[in-house]
């Protein structure tokens, strides 16, 4: 019996752990597709390489 009754709370907190999961999986999935949708402000940024640290970096623009 004591069996039974384990095998009943591990089944109850498997079906919770998943709902959360699945909960957490569709907060995930919505925010990505909000962060798609509005234009980042680098995006399609000039890249030049930086003489000092030889990596990349978005070209600054250079006020007049």
């Amino acid at each position: 019996m004591p069996q039974l009754i384990f095998l009943g709370l591990l089944v109850a907190g498997g079906y919770f752990a998943w709902k959360a999961i699945k909960r957490e999986m569709a907060r995930v999935d919505q925010e990505l597709n909000e962060a798609k949708k509005t234009p980042s402000d680098k995006q399609g940024a000039t890249l030049e390489l930086d003489p000092e640290t030889g990596r990349y970096r978005p070209k600054q623009d250079e006020p007049d």
